[in-house]
């Protein structure tokens, strides 16, 4: 994989015929052939376009290779990913500054961001020398010169084996042993309170009697908060082994074994308060300068929208949605977009960053007049302290997968989230509040409005004018937050000319990093096959890795539908689909984890999930009875039950027959105005839309 980079005179396949870029005026650029034809063409046209094939020239000089998705990093365990992370931050300023003298201008901005720590004032970053910054390095981050230029080599060696494929050769094999001799053992260090996680692997040349007894020994008495000493642990074996007649082993093998352990694992275990301070990720800081280009800065936040909204089925009010956005700070450009009933996640900030990240083509799949320009690989995503936006996931996610960089507002300090919160007021005031089912900013502002009478809007619907909006009417406007008053997408177009346009993915590598996004963990493949939260997921491509619970694979999910999962094949080195077969995948196709779960909890009240028992086709079916009927009992009446219902993606019920006798006056109302059309732009459109709802809650509309 590897991200795209349009500059001029790049060149691409479009049409199965070899084009060269001869000029880029945002938002188009013009191409010509060998042969002398030129072609105008947008650019997200262009990226969008089934025959687009990007060249080699375009791939920021990484070597394009043919070979099997192998994501080595997805492998590891959260140890070797910390060690692999350290191990970055020491050659990270080396690589930027290879960009910086290879021309990308936007990597100055990326390396005064990344190595505050290690530049000095008014310094330029271009007359920096390798040498004085390996210095500095070492002087501010640790590590030695010769253990820097090592990783630096490695990352570089495997980098040119394989695009965006550099981290692998930060891996460090520390701690294994003399793996080739035929004698050695493995001896897995796990958890002592979660025998299931592996913490380390060490391999030993000891009797299994030894291994068993030295393994159950550090794992319940040293890594422990006692914080007993080597020594004691040295005795405690001796005792261990001359009670089973087995042969000693010397204090400085043991001590030696120890040792080997994953660091980052004995001190979270032996000393919780002070690991946490030394070994848990933290941000740089906040992102206390300008924005200096396009996409150079992106704040994220969620909010919930002043409207209620309705069951597309029923008519009947859910709730207020919640919505995530991005903004390029730049040019106050709208980067992404994600509307759902989910409260924030890690599940809902993965899925707003990868909308952010790949072309939108909102022309095709919105009708939107325009196309939704702003999107690819950012310097930064600042965010708040929020769990979601903190979690392990979120930070592999950017660091490592984007190879962008997380910032954190300052604690209690809203005014450095400013420009997003603006965002959500806008929102607020041009357009949902104008909207039939708004709740306004505070009581007073509602006045007599009944939110949940005039509700009209299903949350797709709401989706699409939001939209619109953001692409044809927000961007097209002077903004006041920008000098000379200029609209964001002129002051977006203004950068392109000048740096370019941005990284990007390409299409054909987009589903490659929608499993990168996934949420990850590891699993062993045994007999039955991998089990997830009371399912089993098989395939036969699988068989030749079937094995006991020690082994573990990695796999990747996703929550909003858990029919099949992703397993990394350790062979053929591809990600394989396992699909669901206990629960059959029929019963849960599309269907989230949160649906599931709530069929379980109706299987476990009626006593029929006992212990482990695992739900067969007949146990889902009578699940689904039983949450049809909960849902047609409390639909109309509990607003709580609606809310649960819109959170559940999957559901197999149609429960618009319930309502048929039932539909109100309102629902009646409703129908007129989504099936009026409504002639003139968009703006007017939206306006015309309000207008209507204030006629409806007056009494006055007319079909």
């Amino acid at each position: 994989m590897a991200f795209r980079q349009l500059k001029l005179y790049s060149e691409c396949g479009l049409y199965g015929k070899t084009f060269k870029v001869i000029r880029i005026a945002p938002p188009k650029l013009w191409l010509r052939r060998p042969d002398g034809e030129d072609l105008e063409i947008a650019f997200a046209d262009l990226v969008n376009h089934p025959t687009f094939v990007p060249e080699s020239i375009m791939k920021l000089d990484r070597k394009e290779v043919e070979r099997t998705y192998d994501n080595v990093i997805a492998k590891l365990d959260d140890n070797k990913r910390y060690e692999v992370s350290k191990r970055l931050q020491l050659i990270e300023p080396l690589l930027i500054l290879e960009k910086i003298q290879a021309g990308n201008i936007q990597a100055i901005a990326q390396f005064y961001d990344k190595c505050k720590d290690i530049v000095l004032e008014n310094e330029e970053a271009i007359e920096l020398k390798q040498e004085e910054l390996i210095t500095r390095i070492t002087e501010k981050r640790g590590g030695s010169r010769a253990s820097i230029m090592r990783y630096l080599s490695e990352y570089r060696r495997v980098e040119s084996e394989g695009e965006s494929r550099g981290l692998e050769g930060l891996i460090s094999n520390k701690g294994r042993g003399y793996t080739g001799r035929k004698d050695n053992k493995c001896m897995n260090i796990c958890h002592p309170e979660h025998p299931e996680i592996i913490l380390d692997t060490i391999f030993v040349r000891l009797t299994d009697k030894q291994i068993e007894i030295l393994k159950e020994t550090i794992e319940k008495d040293y890594l422990n908060k006692y914080r007993v000493s080597k020594a004691t642990i040295h005795r405690l074996i001796e005792r261990r082994y001359a009670r089973v007649n087995e042969p000693e082993i010397n204090y400085s093998t043991i001590s030696n074994i120890i040792d080997r352990i994953d660091k980052n694992a004995v001190e979270r275990l032996r000393n919780m308060k002070g690991a946490r301070a030394v070994y848990d990720e933290v941000a740089r800081g906040y992102a206390e300068r300008e924005a200096t280009c396009r996409l150079d800065i992106i704040q994220m936040d969620h909010t919930r929208l002043d409207i209620q909204v309705i069951d597309d089925k029923t008519g009947l009010v859910i709730d207020r949605p919640w919505i995530t956005l991005g903004i390029d700070v730049y040019s106050r450009g709208i980067w992404c977009l994600y509307l759902s009933h989910e409260s924030p996640s890690i599940n809902v900030v993965r899925k707003a960053t990868q909308q952010g990240v790949f072309a939108k083509n909102t022309k095709k799949e919105y009708g939107t007049e325009l196309e939704w320009e702003i999107f690819g690989i950012p310097n930064i995503i600042y965010v708040d302290n929020g769990m979601d936006f903190k979690s392990n996931e979120f930070k592999r996610m950017v660091n490592e997968t984007l190879q962008s960089e997380i910032m954190h507002r300052p604690v209690k300090i809203p005014h450095y989230g400013a420009v997003i919160e603006r965002l959500f007021g806008t929102i607020n005031s041009e357009l949902i509040h104008n909207l039939m089912g708004t709740t306004k900013s505070n009581i007073v502002d509602r006045g007599e409005l009944n939110p949940e009478k005039d509700a009209f809007l299903t949350l797709s619907q709401l989706r699409k004018i939001l939209v619109h909006y953001l692409v044809d009417i927000y961007p097209l406007r002077p903004h006041r937050g920008l000098a000379n008053n200029i609209s964001p997408l002129v002051k977006y177009r203004e950068s392109v000319n000048e740096v370019g346009y941005p990284e990007w993915i390409d299409k054909a590598d987009e589903q490659k990093y929608k499993i990168d996004f996934l949420i990850s963990d590891k699993k062993p493949y045994t007999r039955d096959g991998v089990r997830w939260d009371n399912k089993i997921y098989k395939s036969a491509k699988c068989a030749d890795i079937i094995g006991g619970r020690e082994k573990k694979y990695t796999v990747k999910y996703d929550i909003d539908d858990i029919s099949k999962i992703y397993l990394l094949h350790p062979k053929t080195k591809e990600f394989i689909e396992l699909y669901c077969e206990t629960p059959p995948y029929e019963t849960v196709v599309g269907v989230n984890q949160y649906t599931y779960k709530k069929l379980i909890k109706f299987l476990r009240n009626e006593g029929e999930e006992k212990l482990k028992l695992l739900p067969g086709k007949a146990h889902m079916n009578r699940a689904w009875e039983r949450l049809a009927k909960f849902i047609i009992e409390g639909l109309k009446e509990k607003k709580k039950v609606r809310q649960i219902v819109a959170r559940m993606e999957g559901v197999k019920i149609d429960v618009t027959t319930a309502y048929q006798a039932n539909q109100t006056d309102q629902t009646n109302q409703t129908t007129q105005i989504q099936q009026s059309q409504y002639a003139g732009n968009l703006e007017e459109e939206l306006y015309l839309i309000a207008k209507k709802a204030e006629q409806v809650r007056e009494g006055g509309y007319k079909k």
